[in-house]
């Protein structure tokens, strides 16, 4: 938690929505949002700390041919086993979890949603003041990823394995947000939610 500004993570497997959910709440309310993949990527351009950090571990094979690193292979390093994908997080989040402390103390909102999908294995559960789950049911998820991704079935259930289960999301958030349908039901969810945010809060922060 930081003084003076109220942050709510937005957390959720793989193909829940978090991402449209984020994007909603940005589009028509008047409350920063931060995307922590947005982050990261920033902090891997050349000359960025995790540029450095992530060459030196794994040398100039994550790199493309304009030398800068390339998320598919890192992203394909990461989810060869658990032991793949801690070791890049060790690497990332102390440095990604930095920079968000910098961007939330700078914002000039009271109101911060930071949307990551390892909110809370990423040390960034500290951050927030409450925590809002994205929740899809396992076949809606698969069904998604494949027609807007184009992965096969088989990725889809690895990359599902590999990242927290709704049941462990539940036990840190405060409240769920549903999303098996379409954009319209997650929309009115929002909305519901963040009506009584401003409730709470006692803010109007719906914008005009």
């Amino acid at each position: 938690m930081i003084q003076n500004k109220y942050v709510i993570g937005l957390v959720g497997g793989i193909g829940s929505g978090k991402s449209t959910a984020a994007a909603y709440i940005s589009a028509f309310y008047d409350v920063d949002v931060i995307m922590a993949d947005d982050v990261g990527r920033e902090l891997m351009l050349p000359g960025r700390p995790l540029f450095a950090a992530l060459t030196e571990a794994y040398g100039t094979e994550i790199l493309d041919e304009e030398g800068r690193i390339d998320k598919k292979v890192l992203s394909a390093i990461a989810f060869r086993d658990e032991e793949s994908q801690k070791k890049i997080n060790e690497i990332e989040h102390p440095v990604i979890k930095e920079k968000i402390i910098q961007m939330i103390k700078g914002s000039r909102y009271e109101v911060i949603f930071l949307e990551a999908a390892l909110l809370i294995e990423g040390g960034l559960k500290e951050l927030c003041d409450e925590i809002w789950l994205i929740s899809a049911k396992e076949d809606v998820r698969i069904e998604r990823l494949m027609k807007n991704r184009g992965y096969t079935e088989e990725k889809c259930r690895q990359l599902i394995a590999l990242q927290m289960s709704d049941q462990e999301f539940k036990k840190h958030c405060s409240l769920v947000i549903h999303n098996n349908r379409d954009r319209n039901e997650l929309r009115e969810e929002t909305e519901y939610y963040m009506v009584s945010l401003e409730n709470d809060l006692k803010l109007s922060l719906r914008k005009t």
